[in-house]
């Protein structure tokens, strides 16, 4: 239907393109293949998932990214093309969509440094997660090398990609600018998910949606004073748990098992949980304002 209204042509139905897609038999069902067995903490509830797609090449070498949110309740959208990934930039329009959407309970991205800090000072936090604990967001860092832990979004970079970066021709960047808003607008508005009951993210209302961020200077500094960083991490055989370049040993009863681990930032401690049970508390020292 995108495609159809792009091209200027008036657009059948969606129960009309269904029927002509199952009579050519074009619709399929995909599956995300998960490790059997080995149970994930996937209880969080009120999550936004963010991610950073790139570098992206338009004619003439001109390199940008994109940087995604969705709402995973009802997959409701912000995309942003982005020539630079610096926090600051992140941070921005992460604020935005915030601003004109709501804010999740917990925020969940994964290992991009971008959005976690710096290696060169590990333990202090940039100003995305510093942005997402002023205002009460706990961010979860997803297991490193395990992108389908954020599969929902995961799964729009992959239609954003087919539907829209790959279908048209782009004559600068701020033609890409002015083009996105009207394809997540249309994506927001038109498409139908089936985990939905074949509703739109429009049509569901999300209870991100009832806390918007408020007035905010980004050039300001935003202090780090209290909150939570959650990190999901597999234990393997050598019972080693690494977080932000520290390394601890955990007990045996957790090989091979993926154990939550808490950061409370103004109690310098590290927590170690699994199925809601502390097994570890870790001294974890760094700077508060």
């Amino acid at each position: 239907m995108y495609e159809i209204k792009r091209m200027g042509f008036h657009s059948p139905s969606i129960a009309t393109i269904n029927r002509i897609l199952k009579r050519n038999d074009l619709i399929t069902s995909s599956s995300v293949k998960q490790k059997k067995g080995i149970e994930y903490p996937n209880y969080f509830t009120l999550v936004q998932q963010m991610d950073l797609v790139g570098p992206r090449y338009l004619t003439g070498g001109s390199r940008f990214y994109f940087q995604n949110i969705i709402d995973v309740e009802n997959h409701h959208v912000g995309v942003y093309p982005i020539r630079d990934k610096s926090s600051q930039t992140l941070a921005k329009h992460l604020a935005h969509f915030w601003t004109v959407y709501g804010m999740p309970d917990y925020l969940q991205m994964d290992n991009e440094l971008s959005f976690r800090g710096s290696n060169r000072y590990p333990r202090s936090f940039g100003i995305v997660v510093r942005l997402a604990l002023s205002q009460g967001v706990t961010p979860i860092f997803i297991p490193p090398s395990e992108p389908w832990r954020n599969g929902v979004i995961e799964k729009f970079n992959y239609n954003l990609a087919k539907y829209f970066f790959s279908t048209q021709m782009f004559s600068s960047y701020e033609d890409l600018e002015e083009k996105t808003p009207v394809f997540y607008d249309f994506h927001n508005q038109n498409h139908r998910y089936s985990t939905q009951g074949g509703k739109t993210p429009n049509q569901i209302r999300s209870l991100c949606q009832e806390h918007k961020l408020g007035p905010i200077n980004m050039k300001d500094y935003i202090p780090l004073i209290e909150g939570s960083v959650i990190f999901i991490r597999f234990i393997r055989s050598d019972k080693s748990l690494t977080i932000l370049r520290t390394r601890f040993t955990v007990k045996k009863e957790l090989i091979y098992t993926y154990v939550v681990a808490e950061i409370i930032v103004d109690k310098h401690v590290l927590l170690v949980k699994q199925d809601g049970i502390i097994h570890h508390v870790f001294p974890f020292v760094m700077p508060v304002d």
